[in-house]
């Protein structure tokens, strides 16, 4: 379906619009995580993104309390077998768009050092 306003060019306004929401299943490999470990990587690192220093109870008041992703240094799916976790050197918090960051390709996952770098 082609949708266009008169007061904008038609190279500017065509698009054509496409349908969402059929349901599909997805059948994935998922590791496991221990809520425990984030807890307390939460309780030595704190809530502010290690690397941008972003944090969210600043920005958005008691909604974003307490409010961060926390990251394995080592991604989990390079494991050799499962292993024991410390929460205060395997594990780090940041903000969602710098987990995206580290994680945009699953080739290669950015060390702290590498994205700090980047976004400076």
């Amino acid at each position: 379906m082609l949708l266009s306003t008169s007061d904008e060019s038609a190279e500017d306004a065509e698009f054509e619009s496409g349908v969402e929401g059929n349901k599909k299943q997805r059948y994935t490999t998922y590791y496991e995580r221990i809520p425990e470990n984030r807890k307390q990587a939460i309780k030595i690192h704190g809530v502010t993104c290690k690397a941008c220093d972003f944090n969210f109870e600043k920005k958005y008041g008691s909604h974003g309390k307490d409010f961060i992703h926390v990251h394995h240094i080592k991604p989990i799916s390079q494991f050799e077998k499962p292993k024991r976790i410390n929460p205060e050197t395997d594990l780090i918090p940041l903000c969602p768009n710098c987990h995206s960051m580290v994680h945009r390709f699953k080739s290669k996952t950015l060390s702290l050092e590498e994205l700090k770098k980047i976004i400076q």
